[in-house]
């Protein structure tokens, strides 16, 4: 086991999508978080607090009826950590002004928390959670 001082250092560098449509996802994220910071015809980077989120183009061409599927192996979903209410409520904001879909600030019937929970474009399923 490594030491619990270390492990309480270790962050999520970064998290890697394969995702449908690169042009579509990156506008999607762009009003979210801004600007990727690197972006070329297959790929896109976002910084998000300590962890990059890097999103691919898959190979093949595009398959709606192929989307991400949160019942399969895999990625179930993502979830943002914020520290109080009224970030959550700027979230809410930007999605609202942006027309992104979402499930608007509610309690998380586990943990009794506020959250807020949308899909991006491939239909990964992302939150913002307190």
């Amino acid at each position: 086991m490594i030491h619990p001082n270390l492990k309480d250092s270790i962050t999520i560098h970064h998290i890697v999508f394969t995702i449908l449509d690169l042009n579509e996802t990156e506008q999607f994220y762009t009003k979210i978080f801004g600007p990727s910071l690197y972006s070329n015809a297959d790929t896109a980077m976002y910084q998000v607090g300590q962890t990059m989120l890097i999103f691919t183009q898959k190979e093949q061409a595009n398959q709606p009826d192929k989307k991400f599927n949160p019942s399969n192996i895999g990625l179930e979903h993502l979830a943002f950590g914020l520290k109080n209410l009224e970030e959550l409520q700027e979230v809410e904001k930007v999605l609202t002004v942006n027309n992104i879909q979402n499930s608007g600030i509610h309690i998380d019937t586990s943990s009794k928390k506020e959250k807020i929970w949308l899909n991006d474009p491939s239909n990964i399923r992302i939150e913002f959670y307190l």
